[in-house]
């Protein structure tokens, strides 16, 4: 919230000042490496059984805590307790993005049916839910968001920034446009855009 008011003073600033002018903006996306390893990526059965396991050991340390009257190891098994609580939610949002991924591929089958038939089954990770496998400029795949800036053309100034999980720009200028509306109550007169983002 703080980091969304200050972008928004510091551009109507520089705006008030002439130094900078929003008639003319430019959006392009890069693709950020995540913090989940590739290997934190579970199938829908994993993901359940993984959920199991971390409610049973919730379930374990809460009892281990209610029997042992010892307060100096109380403060250790209360932590080992909140860690596991944290990984317990991680994986329910793991697996509410893998719900989301499947209800994605579902309405894109209806268009694309052949090439969602080729798709592996979807993933998700516990450490980053949120995160999405996504080829990188190096040509490899990696946990990534791609993150869409838009810059007044003429003094390369950000004044809307967005991550998301798409992999692709496509479907991502109205919602950067919406957004600076909203942020500085008028629209650009030209907007810069790749090819992509029109498809």
């Amino acid at each position: 919230e703080v980091l969304e008011r200050l972008l928004s003073e510091h551009v109507a600033s520089l705006s008030m000042a002439h130094v900078i002018n929003l008639d003319e903006v430019v959006q392009d996306g890069v693709r950020v490496r995540a913090s989940a390893g590739a290997a934190s990526f579970r199938r829908k059965k994993t993901l359940h059984k993984e959920l199991r396991k971390a409610q049973r050991r919730v379930a374990q340390l809460k009892q281990e805590l209610d029997d042992d009257p010892d307060a100096s190891n109380r403060r250790i098994r209360a932590a080992v307790e909140r860690a596991a609580q944290e990984r317990e939610a991680r994986i329910k949002a793991a697996l509410d993005k893998l719900a989301e991924i499947e209800a994605e591929r579902e309405r894109r089958s209806k268009t694309n049916a052949k090439q969602v038939a080729k798709q592996k089954e979807p993933r998700a990770s516990t450490t980053d839910p949120q995160a999405r496998i996504m080829k990188m400029a190096d040509g490899g795949y990696r946990p990534a968001y791609n993150c869409q800036l838009g810059t007044v053309a003429n003094g390369q100034i950000v004044v809307a920034i967005e991550a998301t999980a798409t992999g692709s720009d496509r479907g991502l200028l109205r919602p950067m446009m919406m957004q600076i509306e909203q942020r500085y109550n008028r629209r650009p007169r030209r907007y810069l855009v790749d090819g992509g983002f029109n498809k």
